[in-house]
């Protein structure tokens, strides 16, 4: 990979990420330019010129921009943040070129055109309700209400007042104000053979010259804060705030370093205390925000709001122990390793590596600041963590705490006030061979290999050279389709036991170990199969794979860490009660599912959790394990005889399993029924759908292209329902394909009085497909988009695994996805139509959850 930073002809600030034989690329505009340069009479006026320059320019007008990206299976978006807004295409590297010509088309030749500016601002209002309805989105406006400074203190969104009202001038006086070369860098990644023929497109469009933006320094306010403030939550979210050094100050690593050896990962004091011995906290995490200038250290957690005076009292035991023994080489080692390996893992995906560069240029002007740290990480030695600890110490603290409707606000105040003195308290004390084993090749990828390792157990490996990491999964039969009403959620269940410990090794040393070799190792649970998964450097391949497949045939259930997860699920299923949508697509699945497993909650229910026992799920995966069929995937760039070698040794005491056909369990969907779901929420969460196929079914190809066509800034659903009407900010169809039946529908968020007209023209595109079908160009462009989106949608060692893993274990074969492809591909049209007219005259679901 070659990077170059060159300014062209045009003074434009360009970087060039040339990776030979790269099938996807990517186009970045960067601009240092962002919500803390606003003022009060315009905030969030940042986030709404990114709005507006989707609106189309002179030469692609209105949807056309979006339209010309999407048609190649590009996708288009973009953020704004506190001190940069950056717009982006994702490419098939094919159309570079073309994606090239129109990002610098869309920032150089804007239209902002009067009459949208109707639409988009109750589009971008719909946003601020979301944000409003989100707890953890209200709770961080609350965080920078109460502590924040200056520029930083109010919302990227803006206020309503100001989002219903900004005007062309508003936007182009912004625009011109910090939109210019001086502010700005545009990154082009990808396979770059072509370099001459883009550099002439770059140097054919113009910017302006201008200012450079100057960002205040970040600052917490100097004296302490709390903030305490309810919301329809079941769980209590305790947000501590403290300021940061800037990202470039030789103290940050060290200080950054104490964080996440207190807050980070599952081995980490915090976490050890507060949830994993105590299940005091559902979860808790640190992380340091950084800014143009400064930065905030946070501690986060969640816990059930009667434990908050047992969670200060044993958060105040932990730090100070830190505080007085400092941290061992192990923790650092641990946190070292991750920040590193982040490194390595981005480089997987060229859109994600060229994100870190393009954000290290609108943070510090620095594309590669971010190295510049991982450096001072490396270095930063254990003496040097102890006093950042102590320095964070030394500043003032912020607590925002979010509480359920009902809580005494007075009470919980006084008690962080408490907790908050205990830490001023703290800080003033502070000093300072080989068997011939059946293979196939797959047709399609000349890379991947399907073993059989032993009969009803295979291997299929994928070699990728590019980079050190690797994932391996493992696939049993199983998941909710094998469950009942008495049984639903005891493989979701038993995948979170997973990693608690094997036999001969104990929770604490595995995590220990996980997290020293920056890895992770979970379980997942789906509708036809549950399993596992393992991240990892290939240079720890070997201890890996010794923690994977311990992990996999001996799980231990400690009954502690069995209380612990059953007591999270539940409240997870208590806080979902409160959550619209969640309960709007529950009530969907009852329906087109009925009678079969798929309609159940895969985290079962209070009632069935109630009924399961450690000894219970462990006789359930070993079961499994004896007698249903596995599939174990290898994606990485170990050779295939080192993988095949330690699968076989590990799975040497497992026996062959018969391959039995599944039966699939019978379906008797409800159709054509209105369901209202009472909550009192600003917006009403709509989903319009009705039962489908089976991944097996052609039928459902069909629906894969026709969702297709509805997704995406350029579809019918984007341009008329929210663009034109300005009925959302969210709205997309909703396809479920799986191995014994499917749904399909579409879903959207609308303002809560809009909710009628919402429906009329959800209803009228679905009818329009109905009466109309689709033009032969639309057809074709389908095709074109799903190529695109194929190519740019499996990249990673984790994408392969999926890609091939699931079908493999049901016997649709290695090239299954594949195959599909090609079918799409080989579509007729006349086919596609009569298929679209008979779909489409469905009896349609209608759910509403919201005011009713």
């Amino acid at each position: 990979m070659k990077i170059d930073q060159v300014q062209l002809t045009n003074k434009l600030n360009t970087l060039f990420i040339h990776s030979p034989g790269c099938s996807a690329g990517t186009v970045q505009m960067w601009f240092r330019a962002g919500s803390a340069l606003e003022k009060k009479d315009n905030e969030g006026i940042a986030h709404f010129l990114e709005h507006m320059f989707f609106k189309g320019t002179p030469t692609r007008p209105g949807p056309m921009l979006a339209h010309d990206i999407e048609s190649y299976g590009g996708e288009v978006n973009a953020f704004t943040s506190f001190d940069y807004t950056c717009y982006y295409i994702n490419t098939p590297s094919l159309f570079l070129d073309k994606s090239v010509d129109i990002l610098l088309d869309m920032v150089a030749n804007p239209l902002f055109g009067a009459e949208d500016f109707p639409a988009e601002r109750q589009v971008v209002f719909e946003e601020y309700r979301r944000a409003m309805d989100n707890p953890s989105q209200f709770n961080f406006i609350q965080l920078q209400k109460s502590s924040f400074e200056g520029g930083y203190a109010h919302p990227i969104l803006g206020r309503e007042d100001t989002i219903t009202n900004f005007s062309p001038e508003q936007i182009r006086d912004f625009r011109e104000g910090f939109y210019n070369l001086d502010n700005a860098m545009l990154v082009v990644a990808g396979d770059l053979k072509n370099r001459e023929e883009l550099e002439n497109k770059i140097s054919s469009y113009k910017l302006p010259h201008g200012k450079k933006s100057e960002f205040g320094k970040f600052e917490l306010k100097n004296k302490s804060t709390i903030n305490v403030h309810d919301k329809d939550i079941r769980q209590a979210t305790l947000t501590i705030c403290i300021q940061a050094p800037d990202y470039s100050n030789p103290k940050s690593a060290a200080q950054d370093l104490a964080i996440n050896c207190l807050a980070h990962g599952e081995t980490s004091r915090f976490y050890q205390a507060l949830v994993a011995k105590t299940s005091l906290c559902n979860g808790i995490a640190g992380s340091t925000m950084y800014f143009a200038d400064g930065g905030a250290h946070m501690l986060k957690m969640n816990f059930p709001i009667e434990n908050l005076a047992k969670v200060s009292k044993l958060f105040m035991a932990t730090i100070s122990e830190s505080v007085l023994k400092g941290f061992k080489p192990e923790e650092l080692t641990k946190i070292k390793n991750q920040y590193i390996s982040s490194k390595i893992y981005e480089r997987e995906s060229i859109e994600s590596y060229a994100f870190s560069l393009g954000h290290g240029f609108a943070q510090s002007g620095n594309i590669f600041c971010e190295d510049e740290f991982i450096e001072k990480i490396r270095l930063a030695n254990a003496e040097e963590v102890w006093d950042g600890l102590i320095e964070i110490l030394q500043n003032s603290t912020h607590f925002t705490l979010q509480v359920p409707k009902g809580t005494n606000l007075k009470k919980q105040e006084t008690e962080i006030a408490k907790w908050q003195k205990q830490l001023k308290v703290l800080a003033s004390k502070i000093k300072p061979k080989a068997e011939v084993l059946k293979q196939t090749t797959s047709e399609q990828d000349s890379a991947v290999l399907l073993t059989n390792i032993k009969p009803g157990v295979s291997l299929i490996y994928r070699q990728n050279k590019l980079t050190p990491t690797f994932v391996m999964h493992a696939y049993l039969k199983g998941g909710q389709a094998s469950e009942n009403l008495k049984t639903a959620g005891q493989h979701h269940l038993l995948t979170r036991l997973f990693t608690y410990g094997y036999k001969g090794m104990k929770y604490e040393k595995l995590k220990h170990d996980l997290e020293n070799l920056s890895s992770s190792l979970g379980g997942f649970s789906g509708k036809n199969a549950y399993g596992l998964t393992l991240h990892g450097q290939s240079k720890d391949f070997e201890r890996l794979s010794h923690h994977f497949f311990g992990t996999l045939l001996t799980p231990e259930i400690p009954k502690k860490f069995f209380d612990h997860e059953r007591k999270v699920i539940l409240r997870a299923l208590d806080n979902q009660k409160e959550d619209p949508m969640k309960q709007a697509f529950k009530s969907f699945y009852k329906m087109v599912f009925n009678q079969h497993p798929y309609s159940l909650d895969l985290a079962g229910t209070p009632i069935t959790l109630k009924t399961f026992t450690p000894t219970g799920l462990q006789r359930l995966h070993q079961a499994h394990l004896k007698n249903t069929e596995m599939v174990l995937t290898y994606c990485g760039d170990q050779d295939y005889s080192v993988v095949v070698q330690m699968v076989k040794e590990m799975l040497k005491k497992t026996g062959p399993r018969k391959t039995v056909k599944k039966t699939k369990k019978p379906l008797k969907p409800i159709t054509g029924k209105k369901v209202d779901l009472e909550f009192t929420r600003e917006q009403t969460q709509i989903i319009i759908g009705t039962t489908a196929f089976n991944i097996n079914q052609k039928e459902d190809l069909f629906l894969k292209m026709i969702t297709t066509h509805l997704s995406g800034q350029s579809s019918d659903l984007f341009v008329e329902v929210r663009d034109r009407q300005g009925l959302c900010y969210s709205v997309s169809p909703v396809h479920v394909s799986a191995l014994e039946a499917g749904c399909w529908g579409i879903y959207i968020g609308s303002g809560h009085d809009k909710t009628e007209q919402a429906i009329e023209a959800i209803m009228k595109i679905i009818n329009g497909i109905r009466d109309n079908g689709l033009t032969r160009a639309e057809f074709d462009r389908i095709k074109t988009m799903m190529d695109g989106q194929n190519l740019l949608g499996i990249q990673t060692n984790e994408d392969y695994a999926q890609f091939y893993s699931v079908p493999v274990l049901h016997g649709l074969g290695l090239d299954f996805a594949h195959n599909n492809n090609n079918l799409i591909r080989n579509a007729k049209y006349e086919e596609f139509q009569s298929f679209l007219k008979k779909f489409f005259s469905s009896k349609w679901n209608i759910i509403k959850a919201g005011r009713i």
